[in-house]
C-alpha cells in the first residue's frame, strides 16, 4: 500500500511537469514564430560566415537570389536553407555564369574570386579551389562542407539561447501556477481524491498518447484541455486561510516556497518529451503492479 502510494504520488508530480512544460514549450514557440528567432540567428550565422557582419554588399546580395527568395514565406526570410543552395548561390554570386554558354569554368571561378574586396571569403575560396585540383564540382562539394559545419554552430547558438529562454519562461510559468514540487507532493500524498483523479489523468494520457514530438506544443496541448477540465490538479494560489496554496505568511515557509517553485521550473525546463517518457515509464510500472517478494527474499 505504502508503495502503491509513493507511486502514485510521483506519477501525479510528472504529469504536472508534464502540462507545465507543454506551457512553457508553447509559449517558446510563440515567441520563436513572432520574432523569427531562427531566421535571424541563421543570418547572423551567415553573416558571420561570410564574414559581412554589417549586411552591405554580400549578405544582402546572397538573399537577394531568386533561389533564397524562392525559399521565403510572407516576405520573411527564410529558417533554414540547404547547403547545396548555399553553395549554388555564393558561387553565382561570385562568378555568375556566362550567358552564352551558361556554364563556368574553374579558371573564370578563380579570377573572380581574386578580384574580391573580402579578404577573408576570398582566402577561403581560393584555399577549396586549391584543393579541388581543377574540379569545380569538388570545390562545391568544399563549400557546402564548410557551410554545414558553420550551421552546426549556429544550431548550438540558437539551443544556448532557447535553453535560457526556457528557464526563464519555466520560473514564471512555475510561479504564475504556484506549481510548488513539496506542497504538489504533500497535496497528493494527503488527498486520496485529488490523487486519484491525477493519476487518472496521467493514464488517459498514456491511452491516447501526445502525438510525435515534431507537433507544435500547443497542438498537444489543445489535446490536453477536454481531459484537463475533468481533473482538479494540485497546484494555483489561494487567499484562503489554511488552504496549501496559500500565499506564505512567514519567511520559512517562503523560504520553503522558493525552494519548491525553483526544483519544479529546473524539471520543467527538462521538456516536455523528457516527462512524457517518463510519465510512461510510472504508469506502466504502477499498472503491472508492486513485484511479491520471492521465498528466498521473505526468509
Amino acid at each position: 500500500m505504502f508503495g502503491s502510494l509513493i507511486l502514485e504520488v510521483v506519477i501525479g508530480i510528472i504529469f504536472v511537469y508534464l502540462l507545465l512544460s507543454l506551457i512553457c514549450s508553447a509559449i517558446n514557440e510563440f515567441i520563436s514564430m513572432v520574432l523569427s528567432r531562427r531566421s535571424k540567428n541563421l543570418e547572423a550565422g551567415i553573416q558571420n560566415l561570410l564574414s559581412d557582419p554589417g549586411n552591405k554588399s554580400l549578405v544582402k546580395d546572397f538573399y537577394d537570389h531568386p533561389l533564397i527568395k524562392g525559399l521565403q514565406q510572407k516576405g520573411k526570410k527564410p529558417p533554414y536553407i540547404p547547403s547545396r543552395t548555399f553553395a549554388l548561390v555564393l558561387m553565382d554570386i561570385i562568378a555568375p555564369a556566362d550567358p552564352s554558354t551558361g556554364s563556368r569554368a574553374l579558371e573564370y571561378v578563380r579570377d573572380s574570386v581574386a578580384k574580391l574586396s573580402n579578404s577573408h571569403i576570398k582566402q577561403v575560396l581560393l584555399l577549396f579551389m586549391d584543393e579541388a585540383e581543377n574540379n569545380l564540382n569538388k570545390a562545391r562539394e568544399f563549400l557546402e562542407n564548410w557551410y554545414d559545419d558553420a550551421m552546426e554552430r549556429v544550431s548550438g547558438w540558437y539551443k544556448r539561447k532557447t535553453q535560457v529562454i526556457i528557464l526563464c519562461l519555466s520560473i514564471a510559468i512555475s510561479v504564475a501556477f504556484n506549481a510548488d514540487t513539496l506542497m504538489i507532493a504533500n497535496t497528493l500524498s494527503r488527498d486520496a481524491a485529488i490523487r486519484a483523479s491525477v493519476v487518472a489523468a496521467a493514464e488517459n494520457i498514456r491511452r491516447q498518447p501526445l502525438s510525435s514530438e515534431q507537433e507544435p506544443a500547443w497542438k498537444q496541448l489543445e489535446k490536453l484541455q477536454g481531459k484537463l477540465l475533468e481533473h482538479e490538479l494540485p497546484i494555483g494560489w489561494s487567499q484562503v486561510s489554511g488552504d496549501s496554496r496559500e500565499v506564505p505568511r512567514n519567511f520559512p515557509a517562503w523560504v520553503k516556497k522558493i525552494l519548491g517553485l525553483l526544483f519544479t521550473a529546473i524539471a520543467v525546463s527538462l521538456g516536455a518529451p523528457f516527462w512524457f517518457d517518463m510519465l510512461n515509464k510510472f504508469v506502466n510500472l504502477r499498472s503491472s503492479g508492486i513485484q511479491p517478494k520471492t521465498a528466498k527474499q521473505q526468509k
